[in-house]
């Protein structure tokens, strides 16, 4: 596991490191795609087109849904996503319980880390808000590396328990502690501890 002590988390910092993602060959290309995609078809009440944002979010984001086909499939995810009351407004408007609704999908199976990524790409992509914070398995495992009031064990009881608002709520009072005032902090806090610990 890599050394994370002479990280200095900063605006400058995290404006440094977000120049280096969106300059790689794969990340900087893939976002300006889901993009445009998300522009195109903004809307998710139709499952046909939920489906194929969820490919598109899956296959760039490495979220390995095709592995747990049998215990959710993606016509039934595509509807579970079309069937959330307002869920175009709630996600512009970063409603923490879309992360929770989806994530619990069918009750088979928890997919509390596509479900952060779905609805932060449709409001930071789409809406150009930053209400949504992505948790993945880097996340999980550097964030208690970067912060000591933060263990894996309460990252994972807060997905355990689909509390994504807790999760949420960390990230959002860490970043005001910091001081980080830049613009999209969320996403620029996620891109950099993805980018230095990837």
């Amino acid at each position: 596991m890599r050394d994370v002590s002479g990280d200095v988390i900063s605006n400058e910092s995290i404006e440094e490191i977000e120049a280096l993602v969106q300059a790689t060959d794969n990340y900087g290309p893939e976002n300006d795609l889901i993009t445009r995609c998300l522009k195109k078809f903004p809307l998710n009440t139709d499952p046909d087109v939920v489906a194929m944002k969820i490919g598109l979010i899956d296959i760039t984001n490495s979220t390995h849904l095709s592995q747990h086909k049998s215990k959710i499939s993606m016509v039934e995810l595509a509807n579970i996503i079309a069937a959330i009351p307002d869920v175009d407004e709630r996600i512009k408007n970063g409603d923490p319980e879309v992360v929770n609704i989806i994530a619990r999908s069918n009750g088979k199976i928890n997919l509390f880390s596509f479900a952060s990524k779905y609805c932060c790409y449709h409001n930071s992509n789409l809406y150009e808000n930053d209400d949504f914070s992505i948790l993945d398995t880097v996340l999980k495992e550097y964030l208690p590396r970067y912060f000591d009031d933060v263990s894996r064990g309460q990252i994972q009881k807060w997905q355990d328990t689909f509390n994504y608002k807790a999760y949420n709520d960390y990230i959002t009072r860490k970043l005001d502690e910091l001081r980080i005032t830049v613009e999209s902090r969320k996403r620029k806090f996620d891109h950099f501890v993805w980018y230095l610990n990837r």
